[in-house]
């Protein structure tokens, strides 16, 4: 019984003295913030780099465990030994979107942008395989994550690799690949072909969903309840963007964006269409066209369907002809988020960033359209949003070419009605 009342006081006396000590530690400390305080600014920088100076040295004298590796050891195996030893282009196109040989191009044509130089730590990762890498997170819109396991990368490199790709494909080929180009009588004749004829475009927008910035929470936001950005989209008569105007917040009307989009202003000035060819038609002089559904105002470059106030002949078919021409746009939305289908969900990446993604989709789409690259699988329709064209607002400048407009809308009714074959 003794012994425990003497273990019972030597206890409590332990517990006190660690007590007395945390109240005297805090008091000392107390103490040295009053007095740093009252010092004058140049004692307390002398006092700061005093600390900073033991801090390195504990640091230079502190010994840690020696390091194996500067990079973490990671599987390759899926990349060098399957993709690129064993895949036919059929694979190749499954998981890539495009055959080996194209992407062989596309490696080339980036290789002076994404180049990086060796060192004596490591070698940097190849072109090749930050460009494959890529492709297959465009292609699939899986996480970075599961593109890293795939290809025997870190995490921050995957991320950092798609986005230097993104934008070495911008630079080098936004200007060469989304463009009308020189054949501007064969896609005429393609449109015609399809029963709308002196045509070069039809134009439309979708939109992008994208992560919701942080500050901005309404800044984003479409009518959907949801954030995104537009892309308006012009193609020709086989799907190919001609022009594409990506960035605009989902929010904003389809007409706010194409009055303020490149491609309205190089139209009303007659320099997108090389030469632009004009026709005569019943006297009326109709320069090339494009078309649109009803929610963009009328040009006489820009053609839009009747819609309730078709009631002639001319004005029913005039709409019919023009439906089935713009049905392109609608095609080439639906097959550019097919074949990639991070725009299908919520965009992985910055609000500094969407913009460069989509265009590189967008150019990649061309690219592996004009090899005749088929998008594999089940296509899921992106249902382009756009605002109805009943209650659209109409600028000064809208208003002023509404009557021109009508007389060229018109003009090519009666003209095609007239050539139709009835």
């Amino acid at each position: 019984m003794a012994q425990v009342v003497i273990l019972l006081l030597q206890n409590t006396v332990t517990l006190c003295h660690a007590h007395l000590r945390h109240i005297l530690r805090r008091r000392r400390a107390a103490q040295l913030i009053f007095h740093s305080e009252r010092l004058g600014a140049a004692s307390r920088r002398s006092t700061l780099r005093g600390i900073r100076l033991r801090q390195r040295w504990y640091v230079l004298a502190d010994t840690r465990e020696h390091r194996d590796c500067w990079v973490y050891p990671r599987s390759q195996d899926w990349w060098e030994r399957i993709a690129l030893r064993v895949w036919d282009d059929t694979h190749w196109i499954q998981c890539f979107r495009m055959t080996r040989g194209t992407f062989n191009e596309l490696v080339d044509a980036l290789g002076p942008t994404l180049a990086r130089q060796s060192t004596n730590m490591r070698e940097p990762v190849s072109v090749e395989k930050r460009v494959a890498v890529t492709l297959w997170c465009l292609a699939t819109g899986a996480c970075y994550r599961v593109a890293a396991d795939h290809f025997g990368l870190g995490l921050s490199t995957v991320s950092d690799a798609v986005l230097e790709v993104c934008f070495a494909i911008e630079k080098q080929l936004l200007s060469k690949i989304v463009c009308l180009g020189d054949e501007v009588g064969k896609i005429m004749d393609g449109f015609a072909a399809l029963g709308f004829p002196h045509c070069v475009g039809a134009i439309d927008g979708t939109h992008i969903r994208i992560g919701q910035p942080r500050g901005k929470p309404d800044q984003y936001g479409n009518r959907k309840n949801y954030s995104s950005i537009l892309l308006q989209g012009t193609v020709d008569h086989t799907g190919r963007f001609v022009d594409a105007e990506v960035g605009w917040s989902g929010k904003n009307h389809d007409a706010f964006v194409f009055r303020n989009s490149a491609l309205c202003a190089a139209m009303d000035n007659g320099a997108f269409v090389p030469g632009n060819p004009s026709l005569t038609v019943n006297g009326v002089s109709v320069p090339p066209l494009m078309i649109s559904d009803g929610a963009y105002p009328m040009r006489r470059w820009l053609m839009k369907p009747y819609g309730k106030f078709a009631v002639t002949p001319q004005q029913k078919y005039f709409d019919r002809c023009l439906a089935r021409a713009r049905n392109r746009v609608e095609c080439s939305f639906g097959r550019l988020k097919g074949r990639w289908q991070c725009l299908l969900h919520r965009l992985k990446a910055r609000e500094e960033n969407v913009v460069t993604i989509v265009t590189a989709c967008v150019i990649l789409h061309n690219l592996c359209e004009a090899k005749g690259h088929e998008v594999l699988g089940s296509l899921t329709d992106p249902t382009p949003l756009t605002m109805p064209g009943d209650g659209l607002e109409y600028g000064e400048n809208d208003r002023g070419m509404l009557d021109e407009g009508k007389r060229v809308r018109d003009a090519m009714a009666e003209f095609m009605y007239s050539r139709c074959g009835r």
